[in-house]
């Protein structure tokens, strides 16, 4: 372990800004809670004192132990050597993320799972006519 936090720098916290709108996006009690954060007016550390989705992180986690504990011994010690390695590149891969396509896609997403209609697809600057892949050739364009 380095010290530090993966998310105690520049890049951390853009991390934690695009997992926060990644998060928002999706909906739900999560996704209110990652709104809320974004707004200002809740800490990201506050996540595991809000009861309902405490609630779920306790229940996922009792599950990844689990899988964990089915792994055996050798392959349990390679992925804990390995873990702060890999959350430090994670953290650098969300830093740089382009999001905006993301959260647009999780938001459709999200207004399908729960039976509202989807937000319309972003406008384009160019011409859509050049996507014809999906279009029957005696459509017109």
């Amino acid at each position: 372990m380095t010290g530090h936090g993966p998310f105690d720098s520049e890049q951390g916290e853009r991390a934690r800004q695009t997992v926060m709108r990644l998060l928002a996006a999706t909906g739900g009690a999560a996704g209110d809670f990652a709104g809320e954060v974004l707004a200002g007016r809740r800490r990201p550390h506050e996540l595991l004192a809000h009861g309902p989705l405490l609630d779920e992180f306790v229940r996922d986690a009792q599950g990844w132990w689990k899988l964990v504990d089915a792994l055996p011994a050798e392959e349990r010690q390679r992925l804990a050597a390995e873990a702060w390695p890999s959350l430090e590149r994670q953290v650098g891969e969300l830093a740089t993320l382009d999001v905006d396509d993301e959260v647009a896609e999780l938001e459709e997403l999200a207004a399908l799972a729960q039976g509202a209609p989807a937000p319309s697809q972003r406008t384009r600057d160019d011409d859509e006519d050049d996507d014809w892949s999906g279009r029957s050739y005696l459509e017109p364009l």
